[in-house]
């Protein structure tokens, strides 16, 4: 495999996770090996040990009863028939002088002239010390029991590790081949584990892609039935792809009210010049044509401005001159700002609010508020109407209704009037750029308030802004 291919699927995050499952059950494996050997080697070591003691317990006792011919009898006659294999016996005299030797019958060569020298004594079986008789250029070693005599003449049984390397050779062959084969199983379990784990996500890059190249976001990602964290994320992202879908469909409905409602102001103050260059030289008339083109101007202003008003709040930066504000003194403000406007249309505006009650805010602010509201109130409402304004203090709030016998909103649109250029009049009878609303929100959400509206159609629609009152000032 040449390199380029390897990085190639190293980058697979699916190859990845299949090397990484796999390595991880191997290194598992090896040390589960290794806590297995060492039980299994001193498992070994302490049986053979146990063999030992009993074997020296034996030949002890066939010792006491007769003696050396009788002891040495049965030594031959166990050699003999193959019940010794490995053992060593030895006879010392008192001076560790060997009286009687039986070398293992297979194995490694071992220097036994080693045990005069190196004998530590005991007093009986269980007290006698190990020794360790190392094989010349050899890591063996016969592990040696002593028992003194009570003719004081030592018994030596040893035994070396043949039996027991035998065996654990034997368990490394059989866990070797058995962990060849659970790595190749764990290999292909691990692929397809990682191609089952990976499916949503494929799922997604297969949806992605035809998203990136043309744009359009209605596909969806099919949802299997797992109850996992796939499942959510699946979920979570075709929640992602509507709320994309309805933010795109929502910009283009923007963007095409924009588009007309900048059209005729400037289509008007296009107009308006044309007629003025075209006209005959008159003083009058080129003052009167500027003062349309500085009112339709002021119309593309003004969108302007509520636009970059409504962004500043939305990511915090507009700066709030907050004070006390007396809500009486406000609301007779806003209702003389609009009477004119009001008397042409012979609607009749109230106010109903106690002179004593405050809220905590930009006077100027609040201010606009109420009178984009007071302004569409009057706007939608027909000729010889009503339009009630009212404020009451409830708790640490003040609530400030603004009531019309207007022409109301139908329930379809009642999510819809807070969104920026959205106009619910869509045959655009009444002038308007469709941001009032959006500002409306955006300053009240601004002052720490809420707003809420309640209508129907042919029955009006009912405004309430809840306010913090300014008794809930900071200090």
């Amino acid at each position: 495999m040449s390199l380029k291919l390897l990085r190639r699927f190293w980058r697979s995050f699916s190859f990845r996770l299949s090397v990484f499952f796999a390595t991880g059950f191997l290194l598992s494996s090896l040390l589960l090996f290794g806590f297995a050997y060492f039980l299994v080697s001193s498992s070994l070591e302490a049986t053979e040990r146990t063999a030992i003691q009993l074997k020296l317990k034996e030949y002890a006792n066939e010792y006491k009863t007769n003696a050396i011919p009788g002891f040495k009898t049965m030594v031959e006659s166990e050699a003999s028939s193959g019940s010794l294999g490995r053992f060593m016996v030895r006879l010392a005299d008192p001076h560790n002088k060997t009286i009687f030797l039986k070398p293992p019958t297979e194995g490694v060569n071992y220097d036994f002239k080693q045990l005069e020298q190196d004998l530590e004594q005991g007093n009986d079986a269980k007290a006698s010390p190990w020794i360790h008789l190392k094989a010349p250029d050899e890591d063996d070693a016969l592990d040696i029991a002593s028992f003194r005599l009570p003719d004081q003449n030592v018994l030596q049984i040893g035994k070396g590790p043949e039996d027991r390397e035998d065996l654990l050779n034997q368990f490394q062959g059989i866990f070797l081949a058995v962990l060849f084969g659970m790595v190749i199983i764990s290999v292909a379990v691990g692929t397809f584990l990682a191609r089952q784990a990976l499916r949503p996500v494929r799922g997604l890059i297969s949806v992605l892609g035809p998203i990136i190249d043309t744009g359009n976001t209605k596909a969806r990602i099919s949802v299997r039935a797992t109850t996992d964290e796939f499942e959510e994320l699946t979920s979570r992202f075709n929640q992602a792809l509507e709320k994309i879908d309805a933010l795109m469909e929502a910009m283009k409905a923007s963007l095409d009210n924009a588009a007309h409602d900048l059209r005729t102001p400037m289509t008007r103050l296009r107009g308006v010049a044309e007629l003025a260059l075209k006209s005959e030289a008159q003083p009058e008339r080129y003052r009167e044509a500027l003062s349309d083109c500085l009112e339709e101007s002021d119309q593309v202003l003004q969108m302007l401005n509520m636009l970059m008003d409504i962004s500043e709040v939305e990511v915090g930066s507009l700066k709030l001159d907050r004070r006390e504000v007396n809500v009486f003194s406000l609301l007779n403000d806003v209702c003389e700002l609009y009477s004119g406007v009001a008397e042409e249309k012979n609607i009749t505006v109230q106010v109903e609010c106690p002179g004593d009650i405050f809220v905590y805010g930009d006077r100027n602010r609040v201010l606009q508020v109420m009178a984009n509201l007071l302004d569409n109130a009057i706007k939608y409402t027909p000729a010889s109407g009503k339009v009630d304004l009212a404020a009451n203090k409830s708790g640490d709030e003040i609530i400030i209704e603004v009531k019309d016998s207007g022409m109301g909103i139908a329930p379809e649109d009642l999510p819809k009037i807070w969104d920026r250029l959205y106009r619910a009049d869509k045959s655009r009878t009444q002038r308007g750029l469709g941001l009032g609303l959006s500002l409306v929100k955006a300053v009240v959400q601004a002052h720490n308030g809420n707003i809420d509206v309640f209508s129907e159609p042919t029955l009006g629609s009912r405004f309430v802004i809840c306010l913090p009152a300014a008794d809930r000032m900071p200090s």
